[in-house]
């Protein structure tokens, strides 16, 4: 029954012993009976130079993260470096009163007034240290894509090094009729399946060249605000005479930290220009027939104008009687036609897919509660006499869903009907479009081009 008050004595031990070892480890100015002005003086020289100590080595760091460095120096800042300003003063300038000395109360009013600058300066730490964190946030990221840079431009190059002289050749064995029907059509499949390549290649470029150019925050030149800072800081034991040289002079040894880290970023670049420079200036094909005569936007074209003479040589096998300047209209008319079946037959399938149909199930299984609202329909009639008004109200309501006929119900089934009224509809438009294709390409000499 004595142990709450074993623990209570326990607990109280606990907190004088605390107490004490306080009393031991504070520095000067928390300890009454040794007060005075040069104590204080003293101390928050020694607090603000482990603060300034902590952002040098903060300023030499490569750390990119806020939690590593914006963090870091918030916490010097408040622990060490402006404790005086924000509530230290007030101790002091109640013992700078009472001092009877007036060389002494001069010499302490005199580095009061100094510190308070030298901390007010001080706060520009924390703009280089957000600057800084940025800096190597951009080296991070350009060492990264220089890393990426020989296997991302292989990419390309590599699928494109062989199209180029095959669309070569099959445009001579064209032109020289050295080609059947059946190897045109052959050839044609060959050179769409080149277009496509040619247009995936030439989006893919410039998705890369959009994000080379967005992967970085920081410009060339340096920050003019951040340049400004820097320069203050070689001129800090002039502008603060009035504080120890330990803490005016750290300051000027800050300046090569950061300037450092602005010379990796150019170092960087300059091997970023380096891997990136050919693509970037659109010469990464200058190697490979055909395609180097063209922008990284146009790398189908080739394959496009061969596409045409292709299909008009199968057209002008069956239409003889047309000019070629007629069977080119026709087939560019085809190639349009071509274009708006796809995109209606993609909007068709769209309105009536799986997914839609599987959400109205959905939605009439669960219409008026379902499964879930009979078990609670179940439990209120049985909680209630056979004659009463909620046994019937509930029992009426159970059987309407049980047998479909809950408005709820009612209107999802309609939703259901005009949804397969729609699928008629879709498929019979469907079926249309492709023969109407089917229709036009035959009359060309070409193969079916929508899919099924």
């Amino acid at each position: 029954m004595f142990g709450w008050i074993r623990e209570m004595r326990f607990l109280f031990l606990a907190a004088a012993a605390a107490v004490m070892l306080c009393a031991a480890v504070l520095p000067a100015p928390a300890q009454e009976q040794e007060r005075s002005l040069e104590t204080i003086m003293d101390y928050y020289d020694s607090l603000v130079k482990q603060g300034m100590d902590g952002a040098e080595n903060l300023l030499r760091s490569v750390k990119r993260e806020k939690s590593e460095t914006e963090a870091v120096w918030d916490d010097l800042n408040e622990r060490f470096i402006s404790v005086f300003s924000r509530i230290g003063h007030f101790e002091f300038d109640s013992l700078l009163k009472k001092e009877k000395s007036d060389s002494a109360a001069k010499k302490a009013s005199e580095w009061s007034h100094s510190m308070k600058l030298l901390i007010h300066d001080l706060q520009a730490v924390g703009e280089v240290v957000v600057w800084q964190r940025q800096v190597n946030r951009d080296i991070f990221q350009i060492e990264f894509d220089v890393e990426q840079a020989p296997a991302r431009l292989a990419g390309y190059t590599e699928r494109m090094k062989d199209y180029g002289p095959r669309l070569a050749a099959i445009a001579g064995d064209l032109r020289a009729g050295r080609l059947s029907s059946s190897e045109i059509q052959k050839v044609l499949n060959e050179v769409q399946s080149i277009r496509v390549t040619a247009e995936n290649v030439s989006g893919s470029i410039g998705r890369t060249r959009e994000y080379l150019g967005e992967g970085t925050a920081l410009g060339k030149e340096m920050d003019r605000r951040i340049a400004k800072i820097l320069e203050d800081w070689t001129q800090m034991k002039d502008r603060h005479p009035g504080v120890a040289p330990e803490l005016s002079d750290s300051p000027a040894r800050w300046v090569p930290l950061a300037k450092k880290h602005w010379e990796n970023l150019g170092k960087a670049r300059e091997a970023f220009d380096k891997a990136y420079g050919p693509f970037l200036e659109g010469k990464i094909f200058k190697d490979i027939p055909v395609f180097r005569d063209y922008e990284y936007k146009d790398l189908s074209r080739p394959a496009v104008s061969l596409e045409v003479e292709l299909k008009t040589a199968l057209a002008a096998a069956v239409q003889k009687e047309k000019s070629e300047a007629e069977i080119r209209r026709a087939i560019e008319r085809d190639e349009e036609l071509t274009r708006k079946e796809m995109d209606r037959l993609r909007e068709l399938r769209g309105s009536v897919s799986p997914e839609k149909r599987r959400a109205l199930q959905l939605e009439d299984a669960r219409a008026a509660g379902g499964v879930a609202r009979l078990r609670e329909l179940q439990i209120v009639m049985a909680r209630h006499p056979e004659g009463s008004a909620e046994y019937r109200k509930a029992s009426e309501e159970a059987r309407l869903i049980r047998e479909e006929k809950h408005p709820e119900q009612l209107a999802v089934k309609k939703k259901l009907r005009d949804f397969e009224e729609l699928e008629r509809k879709v498929a019979e438009e469907i079926r249309r479009i492709h023969e109407e294709h089917e229709k036009r390409r035959k009359s060309l000499g070409m193969v079916p081009g929508l899919s099924r």
